[in-house]
């Protein structure tokens, strides 16, 4: 019992945070490819436009993923000057997918990926997503808000 809280908080100390901006350069997610492990966190800045962010699956362009294990922000009006952050903790180093569902935000390639692979791609997702309906789930889930000054 003593080691596996040990080994927590190893990994707690060591973890990432990755910082996203939502709509920095129109329909964006910068970076759209990112590394992380387990523990880590995905910050997410809404610096422009409306947008949000939610979790996918690489099968389902556009469509939520489940609940659990998913995450969703709703909808965050973004400015350079907005200091609230969605932050994600990474569960799993498997591919992760996940997309604005504002409008047709998505099926206009606003996509992106965590710990994407030679065959799991973001051009592959967002050539899938072309002439999809993105969903967007009710509520918000999966994350917690925060202020980008406190850090």
């Amino acid at each position: 019992m003593l080691t596996q809280v040990l080994l927590a908080l190893v990994a707690s100390a060591s973890a990432a945070t990755i910082k996203i901006n939502v709509g920095e350069a129109g329909l964006t997610f910068t970076p759209d490819t990112t590394t992380a492990e387990v523990g880590d966190v995905l910050e997410f800045h809404f610096v422009g436009g409306v947008h949000d962010t939610v979790r996918g699956d690489f099968d389902k362009p556009c469509q939520p993923a489940p609940a659990e294990g998913g995450w969703a922000s709703g909808s965050i009006t973004g400015s350079a000057t907005n200091k609230d952050v969605f932050r994600v903790t990474v569960n799993t180093t498997e591919p992760l997918f996940y997309y604005c569902s504002v409008g047709a935000h998505c099926p206009n390639g606003m996509v992106a990926a965590v710990n994407p692979t030679a065959d799991l791609t973001v051009a592959a997702y967002k050539a899938a997503a072309k002439g999809k309906t993105a969903t967007r789930p009710t509520g918000v889930f999966g994350g917690e808000f925060g202020d980008a000054s406190a850090e």
